[in-house]
């Protein structure tokens, strides 16, 4: 599944089913398609691939078919964030720090949990000496 990349509607779609799930492909279009403008078969399409890539699955209940993450939320963005540094940046995680410091405003918390991974990673490569 990391190996198969997600266009930007996929993205979006996948984005709302694992923040509503288990949801119904009907809940995704009159959640998610409507207010975009998007048939309801292009949402059923989407789905559907989303689902033979591996990152959603689907399972029966009373009669109707209820969408789910493959994974949980956080293992999915951390997988996707993997995915654009590899890919995209060619490994350097430099360009993120930079748009994080440069173009975004933070919030206390946000900056308190960078603190804290940075503390981690320090903390690794210690344990690596």
């Amino acid at each position: 599944m990391e190996n198969v990349p997600l266009g930007e509607q996929e993205l979006e779609v996948l984005r709302y089913v694992s923040e509503h799930a288990p949801v119904t492909a009907r809940d995704v279009v009159e959640g998610f398609g409507e207010e975009r403008g998007l048939a309801r078969t292009t949402i059923l399409t989407v789905i559907e691939r989303l689902r033979k890539k591996g990152y959603l699955v689907r399972r029966r209940r009373e009669g109707v078919f209820q969408y789910l993450p493959h994974q949980p939320q956080s293992e999915l963005l951390q997988g996707l964030v993997r995915q654009f540094v590899e890919k995209t940046l060619g490994g350097s995680v430099a360009p993120v720090v930079a748009y994080l410091a440069n173009t975004r405003k933070m919030s206390d918390q946000e900056l308190s949990e960078l603190q804290d991974l940075v503390q981690e990673l320090k903390s690794r490569k210690e344990d690596e000496r």
